[in-house]
C-alpha cells in the first residue's frame, strides 16, 4: 500500500494532527479617534510669469519684429507693414495675455 499525501489534505478540525495555526487577537480598539475630514483644499495661485522672462520674452519679440517690419514693407509696402505689425500684436498677445480665466478677485 503506498501513502497518499492527497488524502490527508486539507486538515478538518475533527482530523487528528489538525493544527489550526496562531491566532492574532484583534487591536484594542484606540478610544482617541478622530473623525475623518478631508484636508483642505489650498487656494489656487496665480499663474504669472516671472518678470526676467516677460523682459526676455519682450526682447524676443522686438528683436525680431524691426527685421520683420523692414523686410514687409520692402516687399508689399504699407499693406505688409500691416499685415507683419497684426502678427507680431498676436503673438504678443498670446505671450502676455491672460489664461482665460477672469482677472478679479
Amino acid at each position: 500500500m503506498t501513502h497518499d499525501p492527497e488524502a490527508a489534505w486539507p486538515l478538518t478540525a475533527t482530523d487528528p494532527g489538525y493544527y489550526p495555526g496562531p491566532t492574532v487577537a484583534p487591536p484594542p480598539a484606540p478610544s482617541n479617534l478622530i473623525p475623518y475630514a478631508p484636508a483642505p483644499v489650498p487656494a489656487p495661485v496665480a499663474n504669472t510669469t516671472p518678470h526676467g522672462v516677460r523682459i526676455a520674452y519682450l526682447a524676443i519679440i522686438l528683436g525680431t519684429a524691426i527685421p520683420l517690419t523692414a523686410i514687409a514693407a520692402s516687399q508689399m509696402g504699407l499693406i505688409g507693414l500691416a499685415i507683419c505689425w497684426f502678427g507680431i500684436v498676436i503673438i504678443a498677445s498670446v505671450v502676455f495675455g491672460h489664461n482665460g480665466r477672469s482677472r478679479r478677485g
